[in-house]
């Protein structure tokens, strides 16, 4: 079985259009992600197909590397062990395949948009990546080294590597999360999405604010990503200044109610981000670089009535 996955609809259109020059295709699927879908969402899609599948075989296209697609089926790939997880989702691709074409070969004959995406071996060539382009550090310097806070259920995805990361030229992204400190699964997915030469820091809020209060990171360029909120009221606490923070996607959960197109609150989300405003955080809702700021806590105003 093949399954198509990309941002919007491009996969249900890219299978559509295959199917105008070779017929119906039994054989494939697709999964469109839409805000505001978080990894959980992309995870549930994927086993829904895999229960029902009745071939001997489940390989996952994704659109890109980095995006959600692909970081939810690297996810879903690590507890299934017969799943192989590619990115570089094109027409002449699914009609290589859809004509006979084994995978293998279609590999060869798409090698320069389609690749094998192997968790391990990505992690290892984006270690290599970084030590060889390791930038020289100012330990002296005063200035602050966080350049951005990002609340971002989804973490290191198409957004965050491909526009924020280089619009903020960063030099570090520091996912602070109680939990997946704890998951060594969520830690290799991470470690697969962050871009190359870029390093990473997987912390807990009071490992974070230890080494933020430390100056451990002068002379960087710090980019904070947050799933939770509550992480950010902990960073204050312990006593780290934190001017402003992007509420940039927050997804669909029980009881949450949607304010913006990628954001959804919940009531103790609320309380959480009034605690923040109430200590002179800025709080703003920007999903990407060209995206004007709209004031965050006008969007939760309106979202109460």
């Amino acid at each position: 079985m093949y399954v198509l996955s990309s941002h919007g609809n491009y996969a249900k259109e890219t299978l559509k259009s295959c199917e105008m020059i070779t017929g119906e295709l039994t054989d494939f699927a697709t999964i469109s992600f839409h805000d505001p879908m978080g990894v959980n969402d992309m995870v549930s899609e994927y086993d829904k197909l895999y229960s029902s599948n009745t071939s001997d075989t489940f390989n996952i296209i994704t659109d890109i590397k980095n995006g959600t697609p692909a970081n939810s089926a690297i996810l879903f790939k690590s507890e299934h062990d017969d799943v192989r997880v590619f990115a570089g989702l094109s027409l002449s691709l699914v009609l290589t395949i859809a004509t006979g074409t084994p995978i293998e070969e279609a590999l060869k004959e798409n090698r320069e948009v389609l690749t094998e995406i192997d968790p391990q071996k990505e992690i290892a060539k984006k270690q290599e990546t970084s030590e060889i382009n390791n930038p020289e550090v100012d330990a002296t310097s005063t200035k602050d080294p966080i350049v951005n806070v990002r609340v971002d259920a989804r973490l290191i995805h198409g957004q965050v590597a491909t526009m924020w990361t280089r619009k903020l030229n960063a030099t570090r992204i520091m996912v602070i999360d109680n939990e997946i400190v704890k998951s060594d699964v969520q830690k290799m997915t991470l470690k697969t999405a962050v871009p190359r030469g870029v390093h990473l820091s997987i912390l807990t809020s009071q490992g974070a604010a230890k080494r933020l209060k430390d100056k451990k990171y002068q002379g960087q360029r710090v980019f904070i990503l947050v799933r939770d909120p509550k992480v950010l009221q902990e960073l204050v606490e312990q006593g780290v200044k934190i001017e402003s923070i992007n509420v940039g996607n927050m997804s669909m959960s029980e009881n949450a109610r949607q304010i913006a197109k990628s954001v959804a609150v919940t009531d103790s989300d609320e309380t959480v981000f009034e605690y923040l405003s109430n200590q002179n955080v800025d709080l703003y809702h920007q999903m990407v670089p060209n995206d004007n700021k709209q004031e965050f806590m006008n969007l939760l105003k309106k979202g109460r009535k």
